[in-house]
């Protein structure tokens, strides 16, 4: 059978076409509505610089948490600022091996569960300070769980570290912090499913002759209903001073020792005078009667006064403040 078309017939058959008289099979494509335009000339932001904000809070976190723990374990505490980088869920797990310290807490009203993991050398330090000792602990950490007492002692940490995370919260976004429960084994700790994606704030902390890494896991789904306000920068970041930082600060200055001094009067003598001085001898001083002295803090001039006595001590009234010119 010949299947060769004439000219004729050719042409006659694209004249039906073209007319809609002989239908084809192929069928129009049909537009979907949630389709997305994609830009390749634009590079993809990863997802933790695109809310400068949480790094805002992560610096008053650190700063509140220094105090905290330095005054409950009556130690010195050191904290690096933190790092923070965006991952899949699957990478960051992969990186923990039990037996550690996790944490799993909720952020309300944000949805879901958040982690915070402290590595066991630093668990093991925090316990041993709190007992009194100096965070070396010479306890092997590999085949052993937690006991009770160091779960419980370590859990008195872990709600000093969230409320504080609560408190650097406030005032972008007011939260209330809990800790449900704590888990050893990370497979226990899934916050989300493996390929969700999770911001990680990082920062080494040192007590004693111990350091270890506190890490806080952050859902970024939790985050989206707020994102708007983890987008702008507070106004001014630069010159805007940090309340928190402020006033951290002020509470230290006013409880940190100083040394006052001050000089009641001056006298130069020779050698052969000072080997010849014996008792009630009389030294004159360069301070005539009435004058007012320099009262020192810490070997600098801050005020001016006059001695005296005040409850059977000597004491001295403050009369001047010197300025610095």
């Amino acid at each position: 059978m010949n299947q060769i078309l004439s000219q004729e017939e050719v042409e006659s058959l694209l004249g039906g076409i073209d007319e809609g008289k002989v239908k084809t099979e192929t069928a129009a494509v049909e537009k979907v509505d949630d389709s997305e335009i994609y830009d390749f000339s634009r590079q993809r932001t990863p997802l933790h610089l695109s809310v400068p904000a949480l790094g805002i809070i992560n610096k008053r976190f650190i700063t509140l948490l220094r105090e905290s723990l330095s005054r409950a374990t009556g130690s010195t505490v050191v904290i690096s600022m933190p790092s923070m980088e965006s991952k899949k869920f699957k990478e960051f797990s992969r990186n923990l091996s039990p037996p550690t310290n996790l944490n799993i807490f909720q952020m309300k009203p944000l949805k879901g569960s958040a982690l915070m993991v402290l590595e066991t050398p630093l668990v093991f330090a925090f316990v041993d300070t709190l007992f009194g000792g100096t965070g070396v602990s010479e306890v092997r950490v590999e085949g052993r769980n937690f006991t009770s007492i160091e779960t419980k002692m370590i859990g008195k940490i872990a709600n000093i570290i969230l409320a504080d995370l609560e408190k650097a919260w406030a005032d972008v976004h007011k939260i209330q912090v809990a800790l449900v429960r704590t888990e050893m084994d990370p497979q226990f700790a899934a916050i989300v499913r493996p390929d969700d994606m999770v911001i990680v704030v990082e920062c080494s902390v040192e007590i004693e002759n111990e350091s270890g890494l506190l890490t806080i896991c952050l859902p970024y789904y939790a985050m989206e209903p707020i994102k708007d306000k983890l987008k702008h920068r507070f106004q001014d970041d630069i010159s805007e001073v940090d309340q928190v930082l402020r006033r951290s600060l002020e509470e230290r200055i006013r409880e940190t020792d100083v040394n006052l001094s001050c000089t009641l009067g001056r006298a130069r003598i020779r050698g052969r005078e000072l080997l010849e001085m014996k008792v009630d001898d009389v030294i004159p001083l360069d301070q005539r009667t009435g004058d007012s002295i320099v009262v020192r803090v810490e070997g600098i001039g801050k005020f001016k006064g006059f001695p005296g006595c005040c409850n059977n001590k000597q004491a001295i009234r403050i009369s001047e403040r010197l300025h610095k010119e």
